[in-house]
């Protein structure tokens, strides 16, 4: 597999030279065309790095995959096509303070002198279209707003409007990272006890205009001016919104696996 097979994939043509125009379609394109998902991670499948692996995986057999995957291609393809980028490590806080890891891979795009957020792997919240660093009012990227706020200690925040108020999806600062960082953030994202995704369901998938996600038993689908919410309360349920909705080839003795282990014990929590 080559960047150039990736460029195929989502229908786009390498870049003359870099430029805006194609950094917001490339974004748009890799996060509509590819899942985010931890799948692999609770099936206790080997989730190796390199970036071979990462396109077969992700690119090649269409399974998708979670932020040390997605921004690492797209990070490396970017570079390829003549992009100034640098790879940024940061802690997940979704609005609830307290001492985490930095256990998210993105990038920051230098583009047409102005200096973007990156981000192709965070899930159901991810922003669909590089994030502007300068902006002083929130930016519009698919459903929702987003705007980089600098803190008092030398970090960012990238905040995600919710009925007007800033909601912190993570903090990050511009210290020099490298795969080796990722591979520490990566080992604890998918085999630390407690660590989100060895606890949990997490798949979604998203376009300018609407997103589906699934957490746990709670499958959602938002629109600009709707939101839906069904029970996943069977394996057979897990089967059709994994293999229907996001396109994933998965077999249904493995969605028993993780409805039993991983869906089943929380919809019993949910009953009591």
């Amino acid at each position: 597999m080559t960047y150039t097979d990736y460029l195929k994939a989502l229908n786009l043509a390498r870049p003359q030279e870099p430029n805006l125009d194609f950094l917001n379609t490339f974004t748009v394109h890799h996060i509509e065309r590819f899942t985010f998902n931890n799948l692999a991670v609770l099936l206790h499948k080997d989730l190796p790095l390199d970036s071979q692996s990462i396109l077969k995986k992700v690119v090649q057999r269409g399974a998708g995959g979670y932020c040390f995957e997605h921004n690492k291609i797209a990070y490396e393809a970017l570079a390829e096509w003549g992009f100034n980028v640098r790879l940024v490590l940061a802690k997940v806080i979704n609005n609830n303070e307290r001492p985490v890891p930095r256990t998210h891979r993105l990038t920051i795009v230098e583009c047409a002198g102005e200096t973007y957020l990156v981000d192709v792997g965070f899930g159901a919240t991810c922003p669909i279209l590089p994030i502007a660093f300068n902006r002083k009012t929130p930016q519009k990227a698919g459903l929702e707003y987003y705007q980089i706020r600098a803190t008092n200690h030398n970090e960012y925040e990238l905040l995600l409007l919710k009925e007007g108020e800033p909601f912190i999806l993570y903090r990050f600062d511009l210290a020099q990272y490298s795969d080796a960082d990722c591979e520490v953030g990566h080992f604890y994202s998918h085999k630390h006890s407690s660590a989100v995704f060895v606890n949990n369901v997490v798949v979604s998938q998203k376009t300018p205009t609407e997103t589906f996600s699934l957490a746990n038993q709670r499958f959602k689908h938002a629109t600009e001016s709707s939101e839906s919410v069904s029970i996943i309360d069977s394996p057979e349920k897990l089967f059709g919104v994994l293999r229907h909705t996001f396109d994933l080839c998965i077999e249904p003795e493995l969605c028993e696996f993780l409805f039993t282990h991983h869906i089943a014990p929380k919809l019993e929590i949910t009953k009591n």
